[in-house]
């Protein structure tokens, strides 16, 4: 809806002053008053009425001056061009009535008497006299003798008395007092007729507000440059417009004590509709004006939080703090409760200890946040000695407060999150006390595991702080790795309500929880461990702990197999575990024949028989064994029990994994492959359907495939039989000894591209199904560095562009030496001139088709200019 900030009197008629709603504009809208709805100027009708009728005034009567008062309390002389001065318009009365006397009561003189006509007053348009102030002193004279008949009928209208005598006082001075502002604001100065028209217009909105405003309004024309500064007077214009005019007039006496600079900008922030009609003038202090001086979001984040009902000392410790670090406006995106105490030395001393830049900086505005909506937060972060801590550990553990603070979750539930968090976090701050500063990070990664991992968070139940203490007082040193991943999997064992099963857990020695932690040593695998093992533990805990206790490495492998399946398909094979005959009964509580019987038919290659070999010799051939060699055999058989189970299990899931298929799951690269196919969400047909062909045989399925071919057929250079055989180069690297290049020929060898070096293409990576588009398209090959005993120590993924050119990829691990590194720029600048292909060089994200395979990702083209390479080399075709 369209405000107006005044009516004006024009020579082209009633013009309404429009406020303009967009912001940083520096000018007002001129609209005809008849365009305006009542609604959008009140009184609009009646003005544009009186203004109609003195277009014909007939005379200086009551009723020209009511309609000139009408009009002359309701707008604002406009920006009317000079003209020659105007006549007195009716220096004469209007002749009176005959008088009546006592011979002639009636006033009848006979009938032949004709008195004489009376002199008829000339009808005069009088609009130009409203024009200009002298002309509007001549009209006004002329009607002296008017002003309490028309001030009466303005009364019966409901045109307050009070005001209208301001106003008859005003007609009645011989100073000629400005009616409006007398009327609007009692205020009869003559030097009001002498003021800009600009500043009256803008005093035009205090109309409605208390009597005597006017004159503290007129104090501030000077200091707020109202009727000099364009911008500053469109922003006092949306101030008087939204505000209350007693609390906007607060305002602009606010504003006019800050420095210019300033002042437009506290106005504009007060027309926001967040802050409009709920914040006293009185609340906003003058000390935020040091911060706002270089965010221009300061000072409507401030009035913002003023809206919210929060204490200023609270908004400017926010503001100081996030001072330097984040803009103001994020303040407004999580506004607490209430206010708080807030350490804000204590958080300056956090945010300095863990560093400035984006990456490592905390989060402060949510610690501010929750000192204001938790009652006691300020105090427990003040009680947290953070600078004692590495930064990394200190930046966690204000993370893991952070999780405290969801707007979309109710005050009361968060509250209860903060009961836990609140035992939780003084126990650990100690802990953390006592950890090796390698290690501080870890301990608080497994707390986070613990509790604020969840969704919602920080609902666990009071013993779980004391489980995950007491193991983090194990395993948060050395020689435990410094990253947390045994969290993952361990978590089942962690959340079980049972007390005795958390006791073993605790229980275990060190060295089975660090040769388990090795079946975790990188996060993908521990992931996987830790998916199995959420399927183990529901089925049986206390066999899971019986194997952490005797086999842990196995329990680990096969977890991680377990893991690879989709949750139902690992429950089927669980159920069919349980009825496996030496998981239903324990073996070795049998009679010996029905021990040795069952043993021989279920330990094949990949399950080991527990039973000692002599005692199994011995009974397998029907010799009777002397009774302390059978118990000491049986009881070592016993503490095997749960090896051969899990291996029992871990041959299930492989036949799960292989299916139909004819693949030798004994083989490292067929059960890696398998895997990676059950894993994958996209390219898992095509390389599914690869296997098929590979395990029946079929090595060339992919080179020979039409599709592979028409792409073949389109770029030459790669049809080529050195692309599919590539060269060899060997090359002594310090550190390494000799180190060979070559192509990968195998696809199961190929698919273990990410899996050897740790990228995010390896089994269960964040890019599996980029592996898989490797073997599946012949514009992509694997380039190995191997040593001399054959094992992997880095690797290059190559591709032909769709332009034509060899694309080297980034080499893996990016913690490869130069000199390494510098053997595979060699070997690519070699490759690309034996296949006299340009090799791609400037082109970040070079074209790249998929042919077979539905997706691929990559990080980018190589920076050849990072390696230094070295002398080049003679190279050969591999044979």
């Amino acid at each position: 809806m369209r405000q107006p900030m005044c009516i004006l009197r024009e020579p082209q008629g009633l013009v309404a002053l429009v406020i303009p709603e967009e912001a940083n504009t520096s000018g007002f809208s001129r609209v005809p008053l008849q365009e305006l709805t009542e609604r959008e100027a009140p009184g609009r009708t009646a003005l544009l009425a009186s203004w109609e009728a003195l277009a014909q005034a007939c005379g200086a009567t009551p009723e020209t001056l009511f309609h000139v008062l009408r009009v002359l309390l309701g707008t604002v002389a406009g920006d009317a061009p000079s003209s020659r001065p105007l006549a007195h318009p009716w220096l004469t009365p209007p002749p009176a009535s005959h008088r009546r006397t006592a011979a002639h009561p009636r006033g009848y003189r006979g009938t032949l008497y004709q008195p004489p006509k009376r002199r008829q007053p000339k009808v005069l348009d009088v609009r130009p006299y409203l024009l200009h102030r002298r002309g509007l002193s001549a009209l006004l004279e002329s009607m002296n003798a008017c002003v309490s008949e028309a001030i009466e009928r303005l009364s019966s209208e409901g045109h307050p008395r009070g005001r209208l005598a301001h106003a008859a006082v005003a007609l009645a001075s011989p100073e000629r007092a400005d009616v409006a502002l007398a009327y609007h604001h009692g205020f009869h100065e003559a030097r009001g007729a002498e003021l800009p028209m600009a500043f009256v217009r803008l005093g035009h909105l205090l109309k409605e507000g208390p009597m005597g405003s006017f004159p503290r309004f007129l104090a501030l024309r000077g200091r707020l440059a109202l009727d000099t500064g364009p911008s500053v007077h469109v922003a006092a214009a949306r101030v008087l417009s939204r505000w209350e005019p007693a609390a906007g007039l607060r305002w602009l006496e606010t504003a006019a004590q800050l420095a210019p600079s300033g002042q437009e900008n506290l106005l504009s922030a007060l027309s926001d509709a967040r802050v409009v009609g709920r914040v006293e003038a009185s609340t906003y202090d003058l000390a935020v004006e040091p911060l706002a001086a270089g965010d221009i979001a300061v000072r409507a984040s401030y009035l913002q939080g003023l809206a919210e009902g929060l204490e200023s000392d609270y908004l400017l410790q926010g503001l100081r703090l996030v001072e330097g670090q984040f803009s103001a406006e994020v303040l407004t995106r999580q506004w607490p409760a209430r206010s708080g105490f807030v350490p804000q030395e204590h958080l300056e001393a956090l945010a300095a200890h863990t560093g400035s830049e984006a990456s490592g900086r905390c989060d402060l505005t949510v610690l501010w946040t929750l000192c204001g909506d938790l009652p006691g937060m300020g105090e427990l972060l003040a009680s947290i000695p953070f600078t004692e801590f590495t930064p990394d550990a200190a930046r966690e553990l204000a993370s893991l407060l952070s999780t405290l603070w969801d707007a979309t979750v109710e005050r009361k539930r968060r509250l209860r999150w903060w009961t836990v968090a609140r035992h939780l976090v003084p126990p650990l701050s100690l802990q953390l006390q006592r950890t090796p500063p390698s290690h501080q990070a870890r301990c608080i990664h497994m707390a986070s595991m613990a509790f604020a991992s969840d969704s919602p968070p920080w609902e666990a139940p009071e013993h779980r702080a004391g489980t995950v203490l007491a193991l983090a007082g194990r395993v948060c040193r050395p020689p435990f790795q410094e990253v947390d991943r045994l969290s993952f999997a361990l978590e089942p064992l962690i959340r079980h309500p049972s007390p005795e099963v958390r006791q073993r857990l605790l229980a275990l020695p060190g060295r089975n929880l660090t040769a388990f932690e090795r079946c975790c040593a990188r996060t993908t695998l521990a992931a996987l461990v830790g998916e199995g093992m959420a399927l183990l533990v529901p089925q049986g805990a206390e066999r899971v702990l019986e194997a952490l206790e005797q086999c842990p490495e196995t329990l680990g492998r096969t977890a991680q197999l377990l893991g690879t399946l989709h949750r139902p398909v690992g429950r089927e094979v669980l159920a069919e575990f349980a009825q496996h005959p030496l998981v239903r009964e324990n073996p070795f509580a049998l009679p010996p024949a029905r021990m040795v019987a069952l043993l021989r038919e279920h330990c094949a290659p990949g399950v080991d028989s527990p039973l000692p070999r002599k005692a199994r010799l011995a009974l397998a051939e029907g010799r009777t064994l002397p009774p302390g060699q059978l118990a000491r055999a049986l009881r070592v058989a016993s503490e095997g029990l749960p090896r051969l189970r899990l291996q029992l299990l871990a041959r299930q899931v492989l036949e799960r994994l292989r299916g139909s298929l004819p693949a030798d799951v004994h083989d490292p690269r067929v059960r890696h492959a398998l895997q990676m196919v059950s894993l994958l969400q996209d390219n898992r047909r095509a390389l599914r359907r690869l296997l098929a062909r590979y395990f029946a045989g079929d090595r060339g399925f992919i080179l020979r495939h039409p599709v592979s071919q028409a792409w073949l057929a389109r770029h030459p250079h790669a049809a080529q039989e050195l692309w599919q055989t590539g060269l060899v180069l060997r090359r002594e690297v310090p550190g390494f000894g000799a180190v060979t290049l070559s192509l990968e020929q195998d696809a199961l060898e190929a698919l273990r591209l990410g899996t050897h070096v740790g990228s995010c293409l390896e089994l269960n990576g964040s890019c599996d199904y980029s592996a898989a588009a490797v073997v599946l398209d012949v514009n992509k090959r694997v380039l190995y560095a191997r040593d001399g005993q054959g094992r992997v120590l880095a690797r290059q993924l190559l591709a032909i562009s769709t332009d034509d050119r060899l694309v080297p990829f980034e080499v893996y691990p990016q913690s490869a030496p130069q000199a390494l590194q510098a053997l595979f720029l060699d070997y690519d600048l070699a490759f690309a001139e034996a296949l006299e292909l340009p090799l791609s060089d400037g082109d970040y994200d070079p074209p790249v088709d998929n042919i077979l395979s539905e997706s691929f990702w990559h990080d980018g083209a190589w920076d050849l200019g990072r390696p230094a390479p070295s002398p080049p080399e003679p190279l050969r075709a591999k044979a």
